[in-house]
């Protein structure tokens, strides 16, 4: 199995992973032999990323660390939830930011909220999510199919699932999992306050645009901040995902130690930075990049990987980027990347399998030569001392 993009996909490929539309019904079934008509409808309803199984990339595994019925049980439970909560917005004119807020901190708005039977569900069914990652240690490849469509709520489950193998890692209980997951679940739900054209607009932002956007961290918790079931740590992953350690993040330019501070995770300072919130906000950092957007392409996995581990101590908690580099290889499984130095240099393949211990040398398919000419497959291990071997991935 390996990743293409979807420019790249030829009648005649297998379909390796189900594709879902934006109302969750099938698209296309794995093990579907792709046709130019299902490559046009797949790029028309804006899939840019496909999985498909070849003779190059056979017995290439990508383990998803979710099953496809959870996955799309959360998915919906996010997506059910958003659509109620506009449902219940759709009363409400008010463009000024006081309007706005006012309209969010009435009674009748929270209860309105709390007593929305979709949320009742998700939070309901947080803990059949996290029971499926409780026996994974390691993100091993990029999971997900994202749509320009489905991207909010697609991006939502795989921040979680990488914040959440974070948690685990550090050791953290089954409640702070839980804690973890429901706030990263509902971390964008202020978007729901903002112009969708302002969110999906392709050219770039105003200031006074960008602040607008900004807004949603304020908006969403606000809206989260008195929902018992939801607890007031998890309401400030909303709040604080897009705080950063320098204090030039926002919306409140909080510090942050670059320690870990297990024994503060239940919020208790309206000033501090929250473990929680700084783990949810590398993984927010890192999907939102690796993902394409209207305003921009994907960066490449490798690149935003590196851009996480410079970010530590000015951008991000130290420690936890610490723990991110342990859970999340540089080269995800089933990527197509390229040989930049060494007796391989401009060969091209695709990446096989991850060295558990050394998650940057992985063991990669040599496809093509430095001409770009198919050769017979091989492999090799970047984790023998015998390779000194660079690469990067292939956008």
């Amino acid at each position: 199995m390996r990743r293409i993009n979807i420019n790249n996909a030829l009648p005649g490929m297998e379909l390796a992973k189900t594709i879902y539309g934006s109302n969750f019904e099938v698209l296309l079934n794995k093990g579907v032999i792709l046709e130019h008509q299902y490559i046009t409808q797949l790029k028309g309803r804006g899939f840019l990323k496909i999985y498909v199984e070849d003779k190059e990339s056979e017995n290439i595994v990508i383990n998803d660390p979710i099953s496809d019925k959870i996955r799309i049980m959360a998915t919906k439970d996010i997506f059910n939830t958003y659509s109620m909560t506009k449902s219940i917005l759709e009363e409400i004119e008010a463009e000024a930011t006081d309007a706005v807020m006012r309209n969010i901190n009435t009674s009748k708005f929270k209860r309105s909220f709390h007593d929305n039977p979709y949320f009742r569900k998700l939070c309901e069914n947080i803990g059949p999510f996290v029971d499926e990652l409780l026996n994974q240690e390691v993100l091993s490849g990029l999971h997900s199919i994202k749509s320009f469509d489905n991207y909010l709520f697609e991006h939502s489950i795989d921040a979680a699932i990488m914040a959440l193998l974070m948690g685990k890692r550090l050791n953290l209980s089954v409640e702070k999992l839980k804690q973890i997951a429901i706030g990263v679940f509902l971390h964008d739900i202020g978007y729901i306050f903002i112009n969708e054209n302002l969110i999906n607009k392709s050219d770039k932002l105003t200031q006074l645009e960008f602040e607008q956007i900004k807004l949603h961290t304020n908006y969403g918790y606000e809206l989260l901040k008195d929902i018992e079931t939801i607890g007031a740590a998890s309401a400030h992953i909303a709040y604080q995902h897009h705080e950063r350690q320098d204090g030039n993040g926002y919306p409140r330019g909080l510090r942050g130690t670059n320690k870990i501070d297990k024994g503060d995770l239940i919020y208790t300072d309206e000033e501090k930075m929250i473990t929680i919130a700084e783990i949810a906000a590398i993984a927010d950092y890192y999907d939102a990049c690796i993902s394409d957007r209207p305003f921009r392409a994907a960066l490449r996995p490798d690149l935003v990987h590196e851009l996480v581990r410079v970010g530590a101590v000015s951008q991000f908690n130290k420690e936890l980027v610490d723990c991110f580099l342990q859970i999340v290889p540089k080269y995800p499984i089933g990527c197509e990347v390229m040989i930049i130095n060494g007796s391989y240099r401009d060969f091209s393949g695709i990446v096989a399998s991850l060295n558990r211990f050394e998650l940057s040398k992985p063991k990669v398919r040599l496809l093509y030569d430095n001409n770009k000419k198919k050769i017979m497959p091989f492999e090799i291990d970047l984790s023998a001392s015998s390779y000194n071997t660079e690469m990067e991935c292939i956008s």
